[in-house]
């Protein structure tokens, strides 16, 4: 390695720490010195098989230049203190040199590939840069070169006078010819891989979002996947285990951890997985991510939310866009499908994949299907952090395989989560007697708001302050709303019933309810509500009932209650711990006694009036995100101070 040139050395082999920019002038200034030396463009494949193999790995560090190729071997360069290391991926270094070669009339030979890709090549270069001087190309045979046949590639290709040779027949196998005539060529080889392809236009390359995201490889997996999928399931969580334990190793020797050396000096760096989308009200999940992280940065913390892509559950007509920042708050939007299916196992896989290299203090993960992948930031030494917000596999609305997927998750978190929030005592009870896991008890916060008028939902759906019942939650089967429909049908009373909420992957359940609704002129559907709607919705409602058979720790009944508003919830352990004797309950599941209720309540307008008075200080005073935020940052830095204890 050229001393003029720094390098990080990453698994044994010396990868340089450099940029684009850096590298085109250095070859430029250089390009006498670098003549007859080799040039090779690594990624995590050539890394990890230069790790294995001492031989190959000789010959990447007799290299004149290791370039940074693939983007996790400049973020782990990032990780372990050189905050100048770029990348400098090969098909993107020949057009830029090509550029240059156009100025300066540098000559340029192709090594490998086939004919067909050679012809393509020439093609494209000679149409997009005319005055590339293009002095030979040869596609070897399939098969090793006799002698003779060496030595007459060697004189043909120095007799052009080449000043660039670029090298494509794919790694180990450029490398090693490389290295083998280092000092016969008169020009500088520079190994490119499938660069050859790309520029031919024979293999289309992955767009740069998935390029920025570190997800190249698995563009490349769905255009080759009998051939990669072996190699990249070898490679890639072998990358990340080697480097994981490389970290322990110099750990050991006093250097500094790989996510210790970004660490900001004050604060905390906190990844955020497992929520649809921030800012948004799609389900609880969102709320709580949000209301942390806002407060995490104003605290002083660097906080990344990783949002799935698509569109909000209840239609694009309620995204709320905010480019990469929100509030302070770093936004990455994580690619998923579109099927409800496979959506949020992808997001939960590729957003862990991505944060594995962003040297974060804290991954969090939130919800129980997320937490299936877990276990990776465990093994790549990040200490993690869950929190489950309910037992969701037991969740009507997803099928066998999901709901065995959503148990699978809650083991991993019990297993190998640092440390497990719970919302509610009744779940730390669960998690007790299945796992015997001890976890912690931090449940939601609630902000005290200011009371609206009616201006709003008057003009939108004609109701006025104390006209109505409220129902406000996700229309799923577990929130119950079907029991509520069936009482109210049953009671005689001038209110009206205001069901507002959107879908969440139940849309066979929700026409059901329409179509129940239908049957009652008193019953209005207003779809998902935020904003003003919603908080006009919460001010003036004559009392709200949440009737559901499951809840991790319901917000809806929080903030009902923050309002002031009379409230009737199921008898759920999860909802009767939150609101104590500040509401009423009626058996979870029985349509009667809902009724009765109702009906007890509608009668005695002074129990409503008592509730205004009492609730919104009982909820306010007993939940507080301030509080709420500020123990779970303890909770961080207890695990960061047990693992610095362990080691």
């Amino acid at each position: 390695m050229n001393e003029k040139l720094k390098f990080c050395k990453l698994l044994g082999t010396n990868i340089n720490v450099i940029t684009m920019d850096e590298t085109v002038d250095y070859m430029d200034q250089h390009l006498d010195e670098l003549r007859g030396k080799y040039v090779c463009v690594s990624n995590v494949h050539t890394t990890v098989m230069a790790f294995r193999d001492a031989e190959y790995r000789k010959v990447q560090n007799g290299s004149v230049m290791n370039l940074p190729d693939g983007k996790p071997l400049s973020i782990v360069c990032r990780m372990r203190g050189h905050q100048e290391a770029g990348r400098v991926p090969g098909p993107d270094l020949m057009p830029r040199i090509f550029e240059l070669s156009e100025k300066k009339g540098y000559r340029h030979y192709f090594y490998g590939s086939t004919e067909k890709t050679l012809h393509a090549l020439e093609q494209r270069l000679r149409e997009k840069y005319p005055k590339l001087n293009i002095v030979g190309m040869y596609s070897p045979p399939f098969r090793p070169l006799t002698e003779e046949e060496d030595e007459a590639v060697v004189k043909q290709i120095n007799d052009a006078k080449p000043d660039f040779i670029w090298i494509g027949l794919g790694a180990p196998k450029q490398e090693k010819w490389m290295a083998a005539h280092a000092g016969m060529l008169h020009g500088v080889m520079l190994g490119v891989g499938a660069g050859f392809d790309f520029h031919a236009g024979t293999v289309r390359r992955a767009p740069g979002w998935m390029q920025e995201l570190c997800l190249e490889w698995l563009f490349r997996l769905m255009q080759d996947p009998k051939r990669l999928i072996p190699r990249y399931m070898d490679t890639n969580f072998s990358f990340i285990h080697y480097v994981w334990k490389e970290n322990r190793l110099l750990k050991k020797k006093n250097q500094e951890l790989v996510h210790t050396h970004s660490r900001p000096k004050t604060g905390m760096k906190i990844a955020m997985i497992g929520h649809k989308r921030i800012p948004s009200r799609e389900g609880g999940v969102e709320i709580v991510v949000e209301e942390l992280s806002t407060r995490m940065v104003r605290s002083g913390n660097r906080v990344d939310a990783y949002n799935r892509s698509g569109y909000h559950v209840s239609g694009k007509e309620f995204d709320e866009k905010h480019g990469n920042y929100f509030q302070g708050i770093r936004i990455f939007t994580i690619p998923t499908f579109s099927s409800s299916k496979l959506n949020a196992i992808v997001y939960s896989f590729l957003a862990t994949i991505r944060s594995l290299f962003g040297h974060y203090d804290i991954v969090h993960f939130h919800a129980e299907g997320p937490c299936i992948m877990l276990w990776l930031t465990k093994l790549f030494g990040i200490p993690t952090v869950a929190t489950i917000h309910g037992l969701d596999w037991q969740r009507s609305k997803w099928g066998n395989f999901a709901s065995h997927m959503l148990k699978l998750g809650e083991k991993t978190a019990a297993l190998h989560a640092d440390e497990v929030i719970v919302l509610s005592h009744n779940m730390q009870d669960y998690f007790q007697e299945t796992y015997g896991r001890k976890t912690r008890f931090i449940p939601n916060g609630i902000n005290r708001p200011i009371l609206k008028g009616d201006s709003e939902i008057k003009a939108k759906y004609g109701l006025e302050k104390d006209g109505y019942i409220l129902f406000l939650a996700r229309i799923v089967p577990e929130k119950g709303l079907h029991y509520l429909l069936h009482a109210f049908e049953q009671i005689e009373t001038d209110k009206k019933l205001v069901i507002a909420g959107g879908s969440s992957h139940s849309q066979e359940y929700v026409q059901e309810m329409v179509n129940l609704a239908a049957k009652d002129s008193r019953v209005i559907m207003t779809g998902f509500v935020q904003g003003e709607v919603l908080e006009e919705l919460y001010s003036n409602a004559y009392c709200f009932v949440l009737p559901s058979d499951i809840e991790g720790m319901a917000l809806g009944l929080l903030e009902a209650m923050s309002y002031g508003n009379c409230c009737i919830a199921s008898n759920i352990p999860e909802n009767t711990e939150v609101a104590e004797d500040h509401a009423l309950y009626f058996e979870k599941g029985n349509e009667r006694d809902l009724q009765k209720r109702l009906e007890e309540v509608l009668a005695h307008p002074e129990q409503t009036q008592k509730a205004h008075q009492e609730n919104a200080d009982f909820i306010c005073g007993k939940y507080n995100w301030d509080r709420v935020t500020e123990q779970t940052l303890h909770l961080y830095q207890h695990v960061l101070k047990a693992r610095e204890n362990q080691k």
